[in-house]
């Protein structure tokens, strides 16, 4: 476990895929970084040109919103199997909710929408298995269990990546983000010329997230 927490803090965005969600099937929660650690990312603040007071003001918010919800958190723990999966969901919905209505009116509406594809180009395949993706793509019912199947397999390859880790921290690290690229790739054959192209238009230009090394003594 001790390991699996130096992963997740190290490798953000991947590593959270292997958290508690990952036990959830179909329209469980989303996979994947969520709101606030998006916006406290230096990487995404410098591609949604955040000023700074939009920086102050964003990590104020998710600092808030975490502080309250932490509670919550740590109950899970005591939870398991499927009960620790829908409750991690249901508490991971509502803090980016309400990550959401505490920055209302501090991102301008490019700043929103441009946050939007990254999120999507983060999540990769887990987005394609989205409810919302998909009504929006109108993907067929062969085209999402082929997607689902995709993914799960991945999530199984993700389990199996962390259990044999060991100390190669920067080993898993690879496998993980190649995992994370041809799972996608693999997801997006699933689509049509046109469902591509739409996906192309929902995600925009090509985003590399950065994740920095966290200090000792946990800062970043």
């Amino acid at each position: 476990m001790r390991l699996f927490a130096k992963l997740f803090l190290s490798f953000g965005a991947l590593a959270l895929l292997a958290g508690p969600a990952l036990a959830q099937g179909p329209g469980g929660a989303e996979r994947g970084p969520s709101l606030g650690m998006l916006l406290s990312n230096k990487s995404v603040q410098e591609e949604l040109k955040l000023t700074d007071e939009q920086v102050k003001k964003v990590e104020k918010a998710v600092s808030e919103v975490r502080d309250k919800n932490r509670e919550e958190f740590e109950k899970i723990r005591d939870l398991s199997g499927d009960q620790r999966a829908e409750r991690f969901s249901a508490v991971r919905r509502k803090v980016d909710e309400e990550t959401r209505e505490s920055l209302r009116g501090v991102l301008e509406q490019d700043q929103v929408r441009r946050l939007r594809q990254i999120r999507l180009q983060v999540r990769g395949a887990d987005a394609l298995a989205e409810p919302r993706v998909q009504q929006a793509l109108e993907l067929t019912d062969e085209q999402k269990t082929k997607i689902h199947d995709i993914n799960e397999d991945a999530h199984e390859d993700m389990r199996e990546i962390f259990r044999d880790a060991g100390d190669d921290r920067e080993g898993a690290m690879k496998k993980l983000r190649s995992l994370h690229k041809e799972t996608l790739d693999r997801a997006i054959g699933v689509l049509t010329d046109k469902q591509k192209t739409q996906w192309k238009e929902r995600t925009g230009e090509p985003f590399e997230l950065k994740w920095e090394p966290r200090r000792p003594g946990g800062g970043r």
